[in-house]
């Protein structure tokens, strides 16, 4: 029997009605296909790319590295079945995912949707985004199940990760800002940038690999990351034949703000955490988990009282990114400052 992994539930629905959602959820994710609507899997069944077999092993070594988080977490694994990773043309994608980026998971439909543009053909970004994508997948779920007048249900997501959607009353996807999505977004780039060597070192990205660390190829890098500003470890693809084809890992500012973080909070907690990996590790198991309260005390005691509040208001922008690096930084230096003792 295939490993579910635990949906908590909260919302004004029956306990009945709550159950019968989350069994929905989980058929998904072991009877993906069958649990699609007719349309829906006739689209995928006319229209989707077959997986190679080079696809199938990274998606194999994608389920073996998430779940070997998940268990370092404290979290029982569960695999995310292939069948539930679909290769979309490009206007297909774009249809079904309403979206700008390379790949989309769905956290209710445990399915994940890959442009075919960018992931056909280029299997270190195959690798990439499914691994970025997996980990979206495999994060702390938590869904609210209404029942309104009349016993329509309606089922959203309420966490996902360490961020926390509005409630369907305050209009979930629609006036009213999500929190920690920046974060979580930081957590999921940050481990994909920490697993990418060990994703390139696979037999099926030897030729790849090859090529990536060419003279040629670092040459390239250099050019980039002075021309455009980014550094050089955060650039994973470039193309031998099109200087103006590259790919980065996504969610730069985040990232530098959960680096900041997790260096100060080292910094501030010397016997506790012997490095900043061991403080990432926090930050990371509060996503497989759900649980916040660790990893909000560890914010408040280095930079002072509202400064995790301050952090999930964080969004996926870049201009938010560098804003709450910012504000962080002069919350630290306040907070510093307030704990000198005077001479």
């Amino acid at each position: 029997m295939e490993k579910i992994p635990e949906i908590r539930v909260v919302g004004n629905a029956s306990a009945e009605k709550k159950d019968i959602e989350v069994k929905k959820i989980e058929n998904a994710l072991v009877n993906h296909l069958e649990s699609l609507s007719p349309q829906d899997k006739l689209q995928i069944e006319k229209f989707e790319y077959p997986k190679t077999e080079k696809e199938h092993a990274l998606l194999d070594f994608v389920n073996r590295e998430t779940n070997r988080l998940m268990e370092e977490a404290g979290i029982e694994p569960h695999d995310i079945p292939k069948e539930n990773y679909h290769i979309l043309p490009p206007e297909l994608y774009k249809k079904a995912a309403k979206s700008n980026t390379n790949g989309i998971a769905f956290e209710l439909r445990k399915a994940i949707l890959l442009d075919a543009e960018t992931v056909r053909g280029n299997m270190v970004m195959f690798g990439s985004i499914a691994l970025h994508e997996t980990l979206h997948l495999k994060s702390h779920l938590s869904i609210e199940v209404t029942e309104g007048k009349k016993g329509e249900i309606n089922t959203t997501p309420y966490r996902v990760g360490v961020s926390v959607h509005a409630l369907q009353k305050d209009g979930y996807h629609g006036r009213y800002h999500g929190h920690f999505r920046g974060l979580h977004e930081g957590i999921v780039a940050g481990t994909e940038k920490r697993l990418f060597k060990k994703l390139l070192g696979q037999p099926e990205l030897e030729q790849e690999k090859e090529w990536l660390l060419s003279p040629e190829a670092f040459a390239l890098r250099k050019v980039l990351s002075e021309k455009k500003e980014i550094p050089e470890d955060d650039i994973v693809w470039v193309d031998k034949t099109n200087n103006d084809c590259w790919e980065t890992i996504g969610y730069p500012r985040q990232r530098a703000v959960l680096d900041y973080v997790c260096t100060e909070i080292q910094k501030q907690f010397p016997d506790r955490y012997l490095d900043t990996e061991s403080v990432f590790k926090e930050f990371l198991k509060a996503n497989f988990t759900g649980h916040l309260l660790t990893i909000a005390r560890l914010v408040e005691e280095t930079f002072g009282e509202g400064s995790f509040r301050l952090l999930g208001n964080m969004d996926t922008d870049k201009a938010s990114g560098v804003l709450h690096l910012e504000s962080l930084k002069k919350s630290r230096m306040r907070e510093l400052r307030a704990n000198t003792p005077t001479q």
